[in-house]
């Protein structure tokens, strides 16, 4: 299925919106915007917080022609020190307690709003599973200071950078005064999808007569990104970007005696008796995916149009 312009993508959480061609009163024009959404309920503060304090922290920042941006110099270092709190964080594919939880969503948005104005992506790195907020091949994951988000601006005027984070909507677009804006179109299409394995830990504190569901399983995705600049209708530049993202295995936990073919189909041997299928529970702090994570839309199609 192909979204098109002048759509709204809800795609789980994804709201992905096209700016007008200017703010009015003050000449600017919008180059390129991207909206994702967080939620904001108390269980979920400390991580609405950071998403809201990184967002103020890239607000206003100006990037000089030629010129590079760097997020992580512009936010800082995720710590108490610099005013984060402790929230979810993503680590090697699980969900996990750390500082700064929230962060990558705003460099994710702003990653997705630099591509649809048409800046230079100099350093980005995709996140290690797909993520819940934002399309794959859209999506910047950072990490203070190995792993950052590098934009140039391409332009002979400088751009600014806006964003802003409030009630479970951030939104972040770059503009710039008396320009015209480039028409740029960004095709996301997965090319492969690997299925995600099993992984038994025996528990002897686990009675027999259930398993366990401590991870949930995600499927890997190979997925191109495709963009292009045009220029009073004539291509300028085309960049293309395979990313990957490995499964996330799920993991049950189940006694030590637990028989695993209760978990699979009926047993190789047709005359033998099938077991009893094994009933499967969510064990407490298993994180369960969302819709765009597990059947993500195969094709997207965007573009920087107005409405």
């Amino acid at each position: 299925m192909q979204l098109r312009r002048r759509q709204i993508l809800a795609l789980g959480s994804l709201v992905a919106t096209f700016p007008r061609a200017a703010l009015a009163g003050d000449g600017r024009v919008v180059l390129g915007r991207f909206t994702t959404t967080y939620s904001s309920e108390a269980e979920h503060k400390t991580r609405a917080f950071n998403v809201e304090l990184a967002a103020g922290a890239i607000d206003g920042r100006a990037i000089a022609p030629g010129a590079t941006f760097s997020y992580n110099a512009a936010v800082g270092e995720r710590t108490a020190a610099f005013g984060y709190a402790k929230s979810v964080v993503l680590r090697d594919g699980m969900i996990a307690e750390g500082m700064g939880g929230g962060a990558c969503q705003v460099a994710s948005t702003l990653h997705a709003a630099a591509l649809m104005a048409g800046l230079d992506v100099v350093a980005r790195a995709p996140h290690s599973r797909p993520s819940a907020y934002i399309r794959m091949g859209l999506d910047a994951t950072v990490v203070f200071p190995k792993i950052d988000l590098a934009l140039r601006n391409p332009r002979g005027e400088p751009v600014t950078l806006r964003a802003r984070a409030a009630k479970g909507s951030l939104e972040a677009w770059i503009d710039a005064r008396g320009v015209t804006r480039p028409e740029v179109s960004l095709r996301s299409e997965i090319l492969d999808r690997v299925p995600f394995a099993r992984i038994i830990e025996r528990d002897r504190a686990i009675g027999d007569d259930k398993a366990h569901r401590t991870a949930f399983g995600v499927p890997g995705y190979r997925v191109r990104r495709t963009r292009e600049v045009r220029a009073e209708g004539a291509l300028a530049r085309r960049d293309v970007r395979i990313d990957t993202y490995p499964p996330t295995n799920e993991v049950l936990r189940v006694a030590p005696s637990f028989d695993t073919s209760r978990l699979s189909g009926p047993p190789e041997d047709p005359n033998a008796e099938e077991p009893t299928p094994a009933e499967i529970v969510v064990a407490p702090g298993a994180t369960r995916p969302v819709l765009v994570q597990l059947r993500p839309t195969t094709v997207i199609t965007l573009d920087n149009g107005v409405w």
